[in-house]
């Protein structure tokens, strides 16, 4: 490897995806070789990387901070050049002064070779990495393979120095303890962010969704919201029941209910009480489903305690179409402290979900640009002088005319 890496880290990776994503600044720390890099990749993309191709993007004042990493899986021979060239065209926008490409997994049945001496596995790849990155004018510092990130995984350089050695135990690397120190995580793998937002019991869905038809249809949206947040509507009648516009109508009729129904959640998952019952779920769908609610919870995502916890819990336990906004509010959150593989299972799940969901079109385009958190903050949760009035929708859900 050309030399040891001094790190800031500065930008996260992507789950499976060559976009980029960003995470809060964290003091210097500087990585000594390519194993203690190695160590540090669980942390910038936030889980054990699994038969995988990263690419490290390396710049700064000092040309050795890192700036950007990106992680796809392995691509199939033929689809080498066109991941490499994604990689390397995301990897532009940060004016890289150099790359490390890192290659985990793919043969490890030739591990122990590798430790012995043995060539590393997956050449051609690292090749076309490299033809790629110059061919766009960056320089590559480096080439690695390794067998994984955990602790005592080989790893060798393709590069005429045929270093060698495995992973330490990040528990002894300065980085591993700046990174938790700054709220980074490092999951197993992939797989545990995918359990965040994987659905809940298909029958139980099937019932919410019942019941958001049937409020719907029969104009008691309100009486859901009512019901659920205990409270009668105007003047100690609960909305919707004296002739006040149902869900076709006025939409401000029970937008107060719904902005107290998201409140009272939030201080709920805050407090560690967060109990989720059919009725309560129905009336939050219905709640954010009101774009002036949803974009106040947005704005209250940046320093809410517990507003990640309630959106994962709200995505997993929302039918279809509903569960797209908790969803890009998750992502939404993941965003503002920087932890761009959650943003994009999130994004993944709203768009699954969803399909055309405005929010999580402008979400997955400041996740595609790597928009650091201050930025994030920025264009999505601003001081309430500087907020934007917001659109009025109509209430009626699109889930009358999925019928």
């Amino acid at each position: 490897m050309a030399g040891p890496a001094a790190a800031q880290p500065r930008c996260m990776a992507t789950s499976a995806s060559p976009a980029p994503a960003t995470p809060p600044a964290a003091p210097v720390t500087r990585l000594r070789n390519p194993g203690e890099l190695l160590a540090a990749l669980p942390y910038l993309i936030g889980f054990h990387p699994r038969d995988s191709l990263l690419f490290i993007a390396f710049g700064g004042s000092s040309g050795r901070r890192i700036e950007l990493t990106q992680r796809v899986d392995l691509p199939r021979a033929d689809d080498a050049a066109a991941v490499c060239g994604a990689l390397a065209a995301n990897t532009l926008r940060a004016s890289p002064a150099g790359v490390a490409v890192v290659i985990v997994g793919g043969d490890r049945a030739v591990a122990g070779g590798v430790l012995l001496g043995g060539p590393p596995p997956l050449a051609d790849l690292a090749a076309a990495a490299e033809v790629t990155l110059t061919a766009r004018g960056v320089p590559v510092q480096s080439r690695t393979w390794a067998a994984g990130t955990d602790a005592g995984a080989a790893w060798a350089c393709y590069d005429e120095c045929g270093c060698r050695g495995a992973v330490p135990d990040e528990g002894t690397t300065p980085f591993a303890a700046t990174a938790v120190a700054a709220g980074l995580v490092a999951r197993a793998d992939r797989g545990e962010l995918e359990k965040l937002v994987a659905p809940s019991t298909p029958a139980r869905l099937r019932r919410r969704a019942r019941m958001l038809t049937r409020a719907l249809d029969t104009g008691r949206a309100p009486d859901a919201l009512c019901e659920a947040l205990g409270t009668a509507g105007p003047d100690g009648v609960p909305a919707g029941t004296d002739g006040s516009p149902g869900p076709g109508g006025d939409a401000g009729a029970a937008r107060p209910i719904g902005h107290a129904l998201v409140e009272n959640a939030l201080a709920d998952a805050a407090a560690g009480r967060l109990r989720l019952d059919d009725a309560r779920i129905v009336a939050l769908a219905l709640a954010l489903s009101d774009l002036e609610v949803r974009d106040a919870a947005l704005a209250r995502s940046a320093d809410a305690d517990g507003a990640e916890h309630l959106w994962a819990a709200l995505v997993r336990e929302m039918p279809d179409p509903e569960a797209a906004e908790p969803a890009a509010l998750l992502a939404a959150c993941a965003l503002l402290r920087g932890d761009g593989a959650l943003a994009g299972i999130a994004l993944d799940r709203a768009e699954q979900a969803r399909p055309g969901h405005r929010l999580t079109g402008l979400l997955r385009a400041v996740w595609a640009a790597g928009m650091p958190p201050e930025r994030v903050r920025e264009c999505f949760c601003p001081p309430p002088a500087a907020a934007m009035p917001v659109r009025r929708v109509a209430g009626r859900s699109k889930r009358r005319s999925r019928r």
